[in-house]
C-alpha cells in the first residue's frame, strides 16, 4: 500500500484549547487532538500514542494561539490507509469532541505541505458594536458599546497594507519582523464590525495587535500622524496592546496551486 498525503480543513472553538501546537505537558491542543483521532480512525497512534505503527504527525498551516478560533484551518498528514477521503472525514467527526470538526478531506500530491505551500491566510477579528451585549456572540467577539468611526478604521487598515516592518505591531521575539499584508479591510453590518486581514504569514500576536491599532482609530485615538510614528518607530511599547484572542478567527487558508493525489 502506498503512502498517501491528505489535506484536512478544520473548524474549532478555541476557548478550551491551548492553541494549535502540541507542546508536551502544556495541555489540550488542537494538533494533538487531531492526531489522536486520526490514530484511532486509521489504526495508527498519534505522536503520544503507544502503537508500534508509525505515528501520524499533522502539520497545521497556522499556529493559532490559545483561545483563537478557526473556520478553515488547513492541516496535512501522510498515512498508509485504504480509507477514502469521505471515510476519513466521517471517522474523524465521529470521534472528535464537540468543539472540533472536519469540514473537508482531500488527497493531495505527496510533496504537499499545509504550511509551506500556503499562499495566504485570512484572519477575522470580530467586534460586537452595539450598546447591549449578545450572549450568542459571547466568546466569539469583543463587545464595544460606543459608536465607532468606520471610515477612520478603514483608513488605519489601509495604512498597514504592503510590505513593512511590523515589529511595533507584534510580540515576535526574532529579528525578522518584515511581513507583507495584502489586505486589511472593514466590513460592518447590523452592529457586527469585522476587521479582515489577508497575508502570506503573520507574526506572533500580529493580527490581534493590528485589530487593536485599528480599533483605536475607530475610537478617535489614532490619527495618521500617530499611526505613521508607531510604524516607523518600530517600538512595541508605543503601540496599543493586543486584543483578546476570543474575537480572532482563522477563516481560510489559500493555496495558489493544489495538486490532487491519485
Amino acid at each position: 500500500m502506498a503512502r498517501r498525503n491528505f489535506l484536512l480543513r478544520l473548524a474549532y472553538d478555541g476557548r478550551d484549547f491551548l492553541g494549535w501546537q502540541r507542546l508536551p505537558g502544556a495541555g489540550r491542543s488542537v494538533q494533538e487532538t487531531v492526531e489522536a483521532a486520526l490514530g484511532r480512525a486509521l489504526g495508527q497512534a498519534g505522536t503520544g500514542g503507544s502503537s508500534r505503527a508509525a505515528p501520524i504527525e499533522v502539520v497545521g498551516a497556522g499556529r493559532t494561539d490559545a483561545g483563537v478560533h478557526a473556520e478553515g484551518q488547513a492541516a496535512s498528514f501522510h498515512a498508509f490507509t485504504p480509507l477514502s477521503c469521505d471515510g476519513i472525514k466521517d471517522a474523524l467527526n465521529a470521534t472528535f469532541p464537540r468543539d472540533l470538526s472536519c469540514r473537508d478531506c482531500a488527497e493531495v500530491d505527496p510533496r504537499f505541505h499545509a504550511r509551506l505551500h500556503a499562499s495566504s491566510k485570512l484572519y477575522r477579528y470580530r467586534l460586537l458594536n452595539r450598546p447591549e451585549p449578545d450572549a450568542a456572540l459571547y466568546g466569539f467577539s469583543l463587545h464595544v458599546p460606543e459608536a465607532l468611526d468606520l471610515a477612520a478604521m478603514a483608513e488605519a487598515g489601509a495604512s498597514l497594507e504592503g510590505e513593512r516592518d511590523f515589529r511595533a505591531l507584534s510580540n515576535a521575539k526574532g529579528a525578522d519582523t518584515v511581513r507583507r499584508l495584502d489586505e486589511a479591510r472593514i466590513e460592518a453590518k447590523d452592529g457586527i464590525v469585522d476587521m479582515l486581514f489577508v497575508g502570506p504569514g503573520f507574526l506572533y500576536n500580529q493580527a490581534r495587535i493590528m485589530a487593536s491599532f485599528i480599533l483605536e482609530a475607530g475610537r478617535g485615538r489614532m490619527d495618521a500622524r500617530r499611526s505613521k510614528a508607531i510604524l516607523e518607530g518600530r517600538d512595541r511599547r508605543a503601540a496599543p496592546g493586543a486584543l483578546g484572542p476570543f474575537g480572532l478567527c482563522l477563516v481560510e487558508v489559500r493555496y495558489a496551486r493544489l495538486d490532487r493525489g491519485a
